[in-house]
């Protein structure tokens, strides 16, 4: 009897693939020589210089100067993640802020707009759209770095999937299209956004990943993440890998009932762990009118 046999790779998909690994090798080592990336990802030296070049052409890596290696040969050209061209644009929306940064292929955050204000005085889609004119902003002076947005991330509170905000009580948000929403916002002020790659996700979710791609945990691959301002959320990372749970809700702390017979929150439910450990519960405790208040007896 005939095995059934598994389908293979075309030629296209396998070079993405090597170019994504390259791509990928060249960030982790911040600077190296296409030989030191042969050696590491186990392709010949004229397969990684083919993909290089394809790397150089699209902006993605730059070449930076001549590297010894005290040995005898030519010296090796110097590759390292451009710092122009494509780069990120993050947007986080919080009950008291919004932000948006724009990121170049380094990591490095290049531009960074914050606006300080009440985000529950104003209606979902108000609030959207300021995020939007925000983000704006930020690009119209990463424009002026040579930075081009490849994609866009919303950081958002609350319960997120499928691009909506299923519930965020802090703002007063039920299955609201964030997306959506902020991409047309944005693509109104500014046209060349229309189309523009849209990602969202809750914030802490967000947190944690960058702690895991960019913070200093080092081989930590497993912890928890909370975080705390005027609400409280967590998010689960185990095994380099965000735990997502069924309903892609897990590590959602804020809203664990610890009474049932405690204050009512903003959620419809009592004895909320944010009544006892968001900004509003510790600020009470502690007798003080802000956090500027206690930022001056400290």
């Amino acid at each position: 009897m005939n095995q059934p046999t598994e389908p293979k790779a075309d030629k296209s998909g396998v070079r993405r693939h090597n170019l994504s690994l390259v791509l990928r090798t060249v960030h982790e080592a911040g600077e190296t020589t296409r030989a030191a990336v042969a050696a590491r990802v186990g392709l010949t030296r004229p397969a990684v210089s083919s993909l290089v070049e394809q790397l150089l052409d699209l902006g993605l890596l730059m070449e930076s100067g001549k590297t010894f290696s005290g040995q005898a040969g030519r010296p090796g050209t110097v590759l390292k993640p451009a710092d122009t061209g494509p780069a990120g644009l993050g947007v986080e929306i919080n009950v008291a802020y919004v932000t948006a940064c724009v990121v170049d292929l380094t990591g490095t955050d290049r531009v960074r707009h914050t606006e300080h204000l009440d985000n529950r005085a104003a209606g979902a889609g108000e609030v959207l759209a300021r995020a939007a004119r925000i983000a704006a902003g930020a690009l119209v002076e990463a424009a002026g770095l040579g930075l081009v947005p490849a994609g866009a991330g919303l950081a958002l509170p609350g319960l997120v999937s499928g691009g909506t905000v299923r519930q965020a009580p802090n703002l007063g948000w039920n299955d609201v299209p964030a997306e959506r929403l902020f991409a047309d916002a944005l693509a109104a002020l500014r046209p060349a956004t229309a189309g523009l790659p849209v990602a969202s996700d809750n914030e802490a979710n967000s947190a944690a990943l960058a702690e895991l791609w960019f913070g200093s945990l080092g081989e930590v691959r497993t912890f928890l993440h909370l975080t705390g301002e005027i609400g409280v959320g967590g998010a689960i990372v185990v095994h380099g890998e965000l735990l997502r749970g069924a309903h892609g809700f897990a590590g959602e702390i804020g809203h664990t009932v610890v009474d049932a017979e405690g204050p009512r929150c903003r959620c419809g439910s009592r004895g909320c762990l944010e009544q006892y450990a968001g900004q509003a519960a510790l600020l009470a405790s502690a007798g003080a009118a802000g956090v500027p208040d206690l930022a001056r007896r400290a």
